[in-house]
């Protein structure tokens, strides 16, 4: 079983021409990000913000997030999407179990001011798992488990993800001190309407509702929105009810499909099925006999807090 299952290092595209490929999402494993240049919105559940370089963010998958890089300048990043469940028995053997407590004690946080020899082994080690998952894990993809050339390949990405690991571990012995984030005051509408949503996404809502609620016009409130976050409220209020769905097919195994889409806030059985194949690429009865039967990351608990940290 691959440990790694993402990984990009100095991926650069230019904003206006891919525009829609950094929609709001999320997945199954941690994820370890590396801002290196562009000028970018980063979007954390009910927070935003606007990185600078060598920002480092570490991610609990099954959060709402979503890059908004702006169309002035090249967007260049590196990522790493990891499996915990697949580390835990090499922890158990290393007897270090705090390996992963960054992932708890810093969820879902972004480092800045990282000191830069620290900084440089890090960018190194993505780069390594990079380059090994597009080289040689291609071929390993494609062999079976038992053969020597997949167990080198596998041996060897463990190796390195434990190493980048280990120097995450260590990054947060340095960085222990919380930054109170400023926010500028579309930063703060943002955030009072994605924290709005995440309250009642499970309900019959329109931005009518949303307007009223927060007393602010429907037109500013949709368009301080886009600019920030990249897209649109509905687009936003749409991706927390197939979050939810997710979790209710991964979780409740009892639950018809309908009761899925229902609780959701999805108002038909019918639409919740065709929305949900169209962006997740498995209906949810195929998703829920993929992902039922997985735990969800590891043994850790998880609060909502986000973090933001400089040293």
């Amino acid at each position: 079983m691959n440990i790694c299952k993402y990984s990009i290092y100095r991926k650069n595209c230019d904003p206006e021409l891919d525009w829609d490929m950094h929609d709001f999402h999320t997945h199954n494993e941690f994820e370890i990000y590396l801002f290196h240049s562009g000028n970018c919105h980063y979007l954390i559940k009910n927070k935003v913000y606007h990185l600078q370089p060598n920002d480092l963010i570490l991610l609990n998958g099954l959060t709402l997030h979503r890059a908004n890089p702006l169309p002035t300048e090249m967007y260049e990043r590196s990522v790493v999407h990891f499996s915990s469940e697949v580390l835990e028995p090499i922890i158990t053997t290393l007897k270090f179990r705090e390996l992963l407590k960054p992932f708890s004690t810093f969820n879902n946080c972004l480092f800045r001011d990282i000191d830069q020899k620290l900084l440089k082994q890090i960018e190194q080690s993505i780069q390594a798992i990079s380059e090994l998952s597009q080289g040689e894990g291609i071929k390993a993809d494609k062999c079976e488990d038992s053969t020597l050339n997949c167990r080198f390949y596998i041996a060897k990405m463990q190796t390195l993800v434990i190493q980048l690991l280990f120097q995450i571990y260590e990054l947060s012995q340095t960085h222990q001190n919380k930054h109170i984030h400023v926010e500028t005051e579309k930063e703060l509408h943002v955030r009072r309407i994605t924290a709005w949503i995440d309250k009642h996404y499970q309900e019959d809502i329109s931005l009518d509702h949303i307007s009223k609620s927060l007393n602010v016009s429907k037109y500013y409130m949709s368009h301080i929105f886009k600019e920030v976050t990249g897209g649109t409220i509905m687009k936003f209020l749409m991706s927390c009810r197939l979050n939810h769905s997710k979790r209710l097919l991964e979780t409740e195994p009892n639950l018809s499909v309908l009761d899925v889409a229902l609780e959701s806030g999805f108002k038909h059985g019918s639409h919740f099925s065709r929305y949900f194949l169209e962006k997740v690429g498995f209906t949810p009865l195929e998703y829920r006999k993929k992902y039922c039967n997985i735990r969800d990351f590891s043994t850790l608990s998880f609060n909502d807090q986000t973090n933001y940290i400089k040293k």
